[in-house]
């Protein structure tokens, strides 16, 4: 607890432009106060005459300023005296107002101090975040789930200090060369939980070689492409993501469906030891996402009818259409092919439930439009293929895949591409303008296509959505989501991040003593959505099922309920 006060107190002194300029002016105030109180009681020692406090006020305001002393003094009349101070103040802020305007350009470099490039105090079992972007700002935030301190490291000033102002109260801050040993040592480096690097390759193989040999945590580079992925392990990574492959393979399970399906995130990251992790047994609990596809028994009924629950044992968590999403939904929500389920349910009951209710009848082959051949679009493309999906791709460059080349926000090529004909759109540019347009068009060009976009900035969903897009994919969120579930596997799994701000994880229990899951709910103020035993599992439990030692829960809750529901451990 000492060193989060001490770190507080950090965070909150350096590198904020707010707090410097709050302690400037505080200096000042107090400046006049100290002074007229010493003025005050000296003047009447030292001058053998009285003086009241709105002349002494006065005197001060007079000197600090440098407006000379009046020639009609002394006043006699003490309103004279606030209306000579009420023209001293207003003055002085017409004067605050005129600098900026004239003088910081010039000024501002001089008088601007630097952000902190060191930490006074030392810091360990904490997570370095090197490098700063969109993908920086989501993981940040979706650590906040737990206690871990983060050190952000980058290698502007200005970026520090725009840093300070936004993560302050969430992270320590610091500057400096990535090529100079003494930056690291300044981070605390070698008493890191774990070091993630989140910048350009080269950059990314360059800071990883100078800090190898100073941490024993486990190194974690983020790349776009994941061909590079052997290089890193080579000069030190112990874990290599890329956040676009994920989102590419994302954005190919929500337009395709078999009846095996993956679930989500998951099923699509490694481990600490860059492995796959370990297929799920058949009584294991999984949240899977379900795209109602034409020709398919659910399409055109009302959630109710499919009777889910008494079925199959799922549950619906969530329900996404157009980019609106309905949490916990009811049995009157209509489905139609632009909805989305998210449904909890065991791995044995999947097949039999995809079959009968969510696979097309019609046995036609689907043909999918790719837009876009870059990671997120080749990953898609990989995802798609495997499944037997015909895709026809279409880029700017010519590839061996790519049965188009041209514009995909030009007409005639979409029309080359048979986007009338098809059955799905995965728009995977990388350039969210573009990705609107060719959104516009293709909905034009086959209102019936379902359509799966990516988004590089978080204002871009909704034009999306509105454009047409089924389901949009924020590639940062995405990225966030993947680094933050390596970095935080030893204490609890992210699944899904809802566009509540909650989180849905799966985390198991260690407390000794069985509880019920009315008093976990009660406690930390998460929903629990599923237990997962040694002989049982239960999806929506009710108040009095018991919980478990060992058990492993699957909670939806905001990242202040699971920071408790983390807390309970073994002897807590």
């Amino acid at each position: 607890m000492a060193h989060d006060r001490k770190g507080m107190i950090w965070r909150r002194i350096h590198g904020s432009r707010r707090v410097t300029i709050a302690s400037y002016f505080l200096l000042f105030a107090s400046q006049i106060v100290i002074y007229t109180a010493i003025f005050h009681y000296a003047y009447p020692i030292l001058e053998e005459r009285p003086i009241s406090w709105p002349n002494t006020l006065l005197f001060v305001l007079e000197t600090i300023t440098t407006v000379g002393y009046g020639d009609l003094l002394p006043f006699t009349n003490q309103v004279t005296i606030l209306i000579t101070i009420l023209m001293m103040i207003t003055g002085i802020i017409l004067i605050f107002m005129i600098i900026p305007l004239l003088l910081v350009p010039y000024l501002g470099t001089i008088f601007q101090a630097s952000p902190p490039r060191r930490i006074t105090h030392a810091v360990s079992g904490h997570i370095v975040i090197i490098g700063y972007g969109p993908l920086t700002r989501a993981l940040v935030d979706t650590l906040l789930i737990s206690d871990l301190q983060l050190v952000l490291v980058v290698n502007q000033r200005d970026v520090a200090f725009e840093l300070a102002d936004l993560f302050r109260k969430r992270a320590y801050i610091i500057w400096g060369d990535y090529h100079n040993s003494a930056t690291w040592s300044s981070a605390w480096i070698g008493n890191a939980r774990h070091v993630v690097v989140c910048e350009e390759e080269r950059l990314t193989a360059s800071v990883v070689l100078g800090i190898r040999e100073m941490t024993r945590a486990p190194i974690v580079a983020v790349v776009d492409k994941l061909s590079f992925e052997r290089y890193l392990r080579f000069a030190g990574a112990d874990v290599v993501l890329s956040p676009k492959y994920v989102t590419g393979q994302i954005l190919a399970r929500h337009v395709a469906l078999t009846s095996h399906v993956d679930t989500l995130i998951e099923e699509t990251v490694v481990d600490e030891n860059g492995n796959k992790r370990r297929t799920p047994d058949e009584n294991t609990l999984r949240i899977i996402n379900i795209p109602i596809l034409p020709g398919s028994r659910a399409a055109e009924k009302r959630l109710g009818d499919l009777d889910l629950f008494s079925r199959f044992g799922a549950d619906c968590l969530l329900l996404s259409r157009r980019g609106h999403f309905v949490l916990y939904p009811g049995p009157a929500e209509q489905l139609d092919t632009s909805t989305m389920l998210f449904l909890v349910t065991k791995m044995n009951r999947i097949q039999e439930m995809v079959q009968q209710e969510f696979l097309p009848r019609e046995k036609e082959a689907a043909l999918a439009v790719i837009t876009g051949f870059g990671d997120v679009g080749g990953s898609a493309y990989d995802e798609l293929t495997a499944l037997g999906i015909r895709c026809v791709v279409i880029d700017r460059k010519p590839h061996p895949e790519s049965e188009v080349v041209g514009n995909a926000e030009d007409e005639e090529t979409l029309r080359r591409a048979h986007i009338e004909a098809a059955d799905f759109c995965i728009v995977a540019l990388n350039d969210d303008a573009l990705n609107i347009f060719t959104t516009l068009m293709a909905r034009n060009l086959n209102p019936r296509l379902r359509i799966v976009a990516r988004a590089n900035d978080p204002s871009s969903v909704e034009r999306l959505s509105r454009a047409g897009a089924d389901y949009v994919a924020l590639l940062p969120s995405i990225g966030g989501q993947v680094i933050a579930g390596v970095l935080l596997s030893d204490q609890v799994y992210i699944i899904l991040n809802l566009p509540n701000g909650q989180y849905v994880v799966r985390k198991r229990y260690t407390k000794e003593e069985p509880e019920t899951v009315e008093w976990l709910e009660r406690t930390t103020g998460v929903k629990v959505l599923g237990i997962e035993g040694m002989d049982r599992s239960i999806v929506r439990p009710g108040p009095t099922d018991t919980i478990r030692g060992n058990d492993m829960l699957i909670a939806v809750g905001y990242p202040r309920d699971l920071k408790r529901l983390i807390g309970i451990h073994q002897g807590e």
